[in-house]
């Protein structure tokens, strides 16, 4: 009976070691392909010491660092020793790693622990420091206790990174830039990429990235150099072809533009390709990788301008092709091998048949798929690829993670199956860059994963073990707060947050849960409470990064905004259709929603400025500060029972041909008369998409900036102007010029003005009033113009406070 009940013992004993061995084995990230454990338990003493096998003792100096900052942490102080060592480090041959596969044995690791010590043993200093990483994060894990095991591991995919997109509002200081860097390497990856459009300072452009926190000489030297010791590689982003917007909307680089407005180069202009040639030899001087990412994504601008006859005389894709060729051409002369992103090249697979196959294929895809067919296409073709999916922190306060999560995983899969060489997720700024990148390290973790280990990334359990990780405590009880603000009902919109409390809600996108708003608020305030808990618990144990709870904490508080938001724009705009008379209630709902926003504002200003540069935090301010004019407004129509649409009442005017088109390029007038001193008059402009103003007979100024991803541009689609100069008494005439180069754009504007004499106030707006004539036709004649409805809403401006309209996303 004994002897059974000791057999039952230590059965049970065997069983929990297998558990145990098995949590050990996921609680290292990426879970790592062969674990092994045995009987028995090594702890660091106090005073430990480390001994290197290798010729170069610098770079194997980089992995005792990282291990000492570890154990300083937890009262051990590691030394290097060369006779009596509790630790190895050892650079071994080839054939000591035989069962790992060749293409990846220059980042592999064999991690043995036993009676005798620690040995790491690897063919690179990369593989030592992978294996150091794996150390680390079992040391926190088992304080100090850690199983002896064995580890044999290594990648699935060669490269392994992310693209950082800071062009469009979010720079990140030194230090951040540096947090970013390690934590991508503390999970094995290998490939840091920036992406810039107007935020590296060049000594021969200097006006590029003015203001805009553009990085430095310095600071990028400094951040080669510190990744360098983690063992990533930098490899930058720079268009060679479209998203340009920024740059171009300077006027000094106009003419390098497609067309004025235009985000793409002109191809057609050899002055182009000397433009490029200048940059790309500073950005190949300033970033050692051999490799160089040239974009030359989304250049749907290309063949709309001055490249038009190019198109005409052969094709689109012929055209792309010839300024592949070009780029290729300049950074090979620098000995540089060229990365570019997939879709022009999918849009137009026929270019494949002639682009060097040496051309590196970026292939992102962002939508979440069970199967992404693009993989085996450029597999077949012959290319090196790699594949890209995203984060999606572009348009929602939290990131879109049920997209984000699944997007990761299948295209990873896919990109492994057909041979892809990497993964690169993606971040994007889309307009100014709102959502705080931090909330992006998940996502970021768990492509880690699944680059470094596809079949066993399992995403219920890397979620656990990864916050036990990122807060460094057995339970921060934060996985359950991201599971939850990653739900369908908990998402919302940036553009929603910022919308004009007096409009209607906005038609969810495809990928928002339809239902109506009352049920969403419901979801948000019922799990609010434990989301809460979640915070206050994570207060108390994170023992590494707590910074990241005053973020948990702002989006809490962003989301019980919101709530009240929503809340009141609908009975603002129950009060507009009459099916309401709550005006007081709505006033003191006004009231705490201005309070509320402005403290909303002060929060995110703290958190940006401990991450980001100041610069562009401006932009994300005045959507902050117009919302609160939006709501100051509407509380005072409200009182004064003038409440009423906020859309801007000027037209949209265009011309149309005997043929009933709309004119691509127009010529729009109206005179008016003034019969008393003029007082005050400012104008607002916004065209469809090129206009030019004119007020009797004299150029006043033009707009070409066009909608794009970048919120710097959308500064300049309105003209805001005072004209009393220009106005005299009698009869005025203004004339507008448009030009629209979109594909099958139409030449419009909106104009509004408030004009204010001796004698009152009269108000100038765009209307049928207007004539237009055909500038494209020399025998057209001046025609009553017609109005059309614009693709998107846009607010009217107060001339008294001088806030200009927004045109809302």
């Amino acid at each position: 009976m004994r002897f059974y009940k000791l057999t039952i013992f230590l059965s049970f004993l065997l069983l929990f070691m297998n558990m145990k061995a098995e949590n050990m084995k996921y609680s290292i990230i990426p879970t790592p392909k062969m674990f092994s454990v045995e009987d028995g338990i090594f702890s660091f003493p106090k005073t430990s010491s480390v001994k290197l096998i290798g010729e170069d003792k610098t770079q194997l100096g980089f992995s005792v660092e990282k291990l000492n900052n570890t154990l300083k942490n937890n009262g051990i102080q590691a030394t290097i020793n060369e006779n009596n060592a509790n630790v190895t480090f050892e650079i071994v041959k080839e054939s000591d790693l035989k069962d790992v596969p060749t293409q990846f044995v220059n980042e592999a690791y064999k991690l043995i622990i036993d009676k005798n010590g620690i040995n790491i043993n690897a063919v690179t200093y990369k593989g030592i420091y992978y294996g150091v990483t794996s150390l680390i994060q079992l040391f926190e894990r088992s304080n100090n206790a850690i199983p002896f095991c064995t580890i044999l591991d290594y990648p699935d995919m060669q490269i392994r990174g992310v693209s950082d997109d800071i062009s469009r509002g979010q720079v990140s200081t030194l230090d951040n830039f540096k947090k970013i860097i390690e934590n991508i390497a503390r999970y094995k990856m290998n490939t840091y990429m920036p992406y810039m459009e107007d935020v590296l300072q060049l000594e021969s452009f200097p006006t590029i990235g003015v203001n805009r926190g553009a990085l430095t000489n310095n600071e990028v030297k400094e951040l080669i150099s510190f990744a360098a010791k983690n063992f990533v590689e930098i490899v930058p982003i720079y268009q060679t072809l479209g998203h340009y917007e920024n740059i171009l909307l300077q006027k000094e680089f106009l003419k390098y533009a497609e067309f004025p407005g235009a985000a793409s180069l002109d191809v057609s202009n050899p002055a182009t390709y000397t433009f490029l040639e200048t940059m790309l030899k500073e950005v190949f001087e300033l970033f050692p990788s051999v490799n160089i990412n040239i974009g030359a994504d989304e250049s749907y601008d290309v063949g709309l301008g001055n490249s038009k006859s190019l198109v005409d005389k052969s094709s689109l894709a012929k055209v792309h092709l010839e300024h592949y060729k070009k780029v290729y051409a300049i950074c090979k002369k620098y000995n540089k091998n060229v990365w570019m992103y997939s879709d022009i090249l999918l849009h137009h697979p026929e270019i494949l048949d002639e682009l060097p196959k040496d051309i590196v294929a970026v292939d992102w895809h962002y939508r979440p798929d069970a199967e992404y067919p693009s993989t085996e296409t450029f597999d077949k073709a012959g290319f090196k690829y790699i594949v890209s999916p995203s984060v999606w922190n572009f348009l929602s306060p939290f990131p879109t993670n049920f997209n984000a999560l699944p997007n990761i995983e299948y295209i990873t899969k896919d990109g492994i199956k057909n041979n892809s060489i990497g993964m690169i997720n993606s971040n994007w700024g889309d307009y100014g860059a709102e959502t705080i990148k931090e909330l992006i390290y998940y996502g970021y973790a768990y492509s880690a994963a699944c680059a470094w280990n596809i079949n066993d990334s399992e995403l219920t359990d890397f979620t656990k073990n990864y916050f036990t990780d990122f807060f460094n405590t057995s339970d921060s009880q934060i996985d359950e707060f991201y599971t939850l603000f990653s739900t369908q009902l908990n998402q919302f919109l940036w553009h929603d947050v910022f919308r004009h409390p007096a409009l209607p809600f906005k038609t969810p996108v495809w990928w928002e849960s339809s239902a109506n708003r009352t049920t969403k608020n419901s979801w948000t305030l019922n799990i609010l409470p434990t989301l809460k808990g979640n915070i206050a618990n994570a207060k108390i144990v994170a023992k590494r990064n707590a910074d990241h709870i005053e973020i948990l904490q702002y989006m809490v508080n962003l989301n019980e905004w919101f709530v009240l938001k929503t809340q009141t724009q609908q009975l603002i705009n129950d009060l507009l259709n009459n099916n309401s008379s709550e005006n007081k209630l709505c006033i003191n709902l006004i009231d705490k929603n201005i309070e509320t926003i402005k403290k909303l504002r002060d929060e995110y200003k703290s958190i940006w400025l401990r991450y980001y540069k100041p610069e562009n935090l401006n932009m994300i301010e005045d959507k902050y500060n117009r919302l609160i004019a939006y709501f100051e407004e509407t509380k005072t129509n409200i009182k004064n029972n003038t409440l009423h649409s906020p859309v801007i009442e000027s037209k949209w005017i265009y011309l149309s041909t005997e043929k009933d088109n709309l004119v691509r390029n127009a010529k729009f007038k109206k005179s008016f008369d003034i019969n008393s001193k003029v007082k005050s008059a400012k104008l607002q402009l916004l065209g469809d998409t090129y206009v030019k103003l004119y007020i009797n007979g004299e150029f006043i100024d033009e707009i070409y900036a066009r909608r794009s991803l970048s919120l710097l541009v959308d500064y300049g689609r309105i003209l805001y102007v005072d004209i009393t100069k220009y106005l005299k008494n009698g009869e005025n005439t203004i004339e507008v010029v448009a030009q629209n180069f979109n594909n099958k754009g139409n030449a419009g504007f909106n104009l509004f003005a408030n004009i204010i004499t001796e004698d009152g106030q009269y108000e100038l707006s765009s209307n049928e009033t207007w004539w237009g004539k055909d500038l494209s036709n020399d025998n057209s004649s001046w025609q009553q113009a017609l109005t059309k409805d614009y693709n998107y809403i846009v607010t009217e401006p107060n001339f008294e406070t001088d806030r200009t309209s927004w045109i809302e996303r």
